[in-house]
């Protein structure tokens, strides 16, 4: 399980809130807090160092292990977090879906680059998102793909490390003269069954009835008071069209809880123009 968080940050405000969320996901999985500012002129390392200083000042922290550091990179932003992860397993990305410093912006092009460059997952923290304690359950997207179920498991190993009950939801709709219809629970309560006979642990499920998945599924997250919403990078083009330009992105945008996005090895192609602008808003 994961051993250490690292938080990339630019100076700027949006891009430290990651890092309480990071400081209270610490708290319940006893893991070590590294956070990062990337520069491209080590000249402006000593300025990183002095806002790293002071925008730790303001983490409420005593009680975690924290790590200040400046990377140097002479390409992007994602190749010196690649290098960190390579040399330090059990590492997971944690990182605000804005923010726009001085020294290296990330915006939604830095998550989509380590996603391309690596296969663990990354926690996205959108601009809506209240920092919580992480005793609320995990909630795990599926769309009827391979790739979208593939990620339960790893929803499931977070759900039983903090100790919290995951939920598998699967957004449906099938909209006739104005009315949701046709929704079937069969779908989301065998995988439900499956993954709780696999891992030993109890697994909720709900079939959303809604035809917006980016708003539906934040929108139940919030009701139940999740600690996560876990979903693949990549999945089916449907009624659910959980991917990461669209669905996924808007769970970003809407949710109050963070995402975790997880890219699976076999996917490698690059989002396309209209994927980007998405997560960049």
């Amino acid at each position: 399980m994961t051993q250490h968080l690292i938080v990339p940050v630019d100076g700027s405000d949006s891009s430290w809130a990651a890092v309480d969320v990071a400081v209270s996901l610490a708290r319940r999985i006893a893991a070590v807090v590294r956070v990062v500012e990337v520069v491209f002129d080590p000249a402006d390392a000593a300025d990183a160092e002095a806002r790293l200083g002071a925008g730790i000042a303001e983490v409420d922290a005593l009680d975690v292990d924290l790590e200040l550091d400046v990377l140097t990179s002479d390409t992007s932003v994602a190749a010196a977090i690649e290098s960190v992860l390579e040399t330090s397993p059990g590492t997971t990305v944690v990182m605000s879906s804005h923010g726009r410093g001085r020294s290296a912006a990330l915006v939604g092009s830095v998550a989509e680059d380590i996603l391309l460059r690596t296969f663990g997952p990354i926690i996205i923290v959108g601009p809506h998102v209240e920092v919580g304690d992480f005793t609320g359950p995990i909630i795990a997207t599926a769309d009827g793909s391979d790739e979208s179920e593939a990620a339960l498991p790893l929803a499931a190993s977070w759900g039983i490390e903090l100790g919290v009950a995951p939920w598998i939801v699967h957004v449906a709709a099938e909209v006739i003269d104005g009315q949701i219809e046709g929704i079937d629970t069969v779908y989301t309560s065998r995988l439900a069954r499956e993954l709780s006979e696999r891992t030993g642990h109890p697994v909720h499920f709900e079939e959303l009835h809604d035809s917006h998945a980016w708003t539906a599924v934040p929108e139940f997250a919030s009701r139940i008071d999740a600690s996560l919403i876990v979903a693949s990078s990549h999945g089916r083009s449907g009624l659910s069209r959980l991917t990461v330009g669209s669905v996924t992105a808007g769970f970003v945008r809407h949710a109050t809880c963070p995402v975790m996005v997880v890219r699976l090895p076999h996917h490698t192609k690059r989002w396309d123009e209209e994927d980007a602008r998405l997560w960049a808003m």
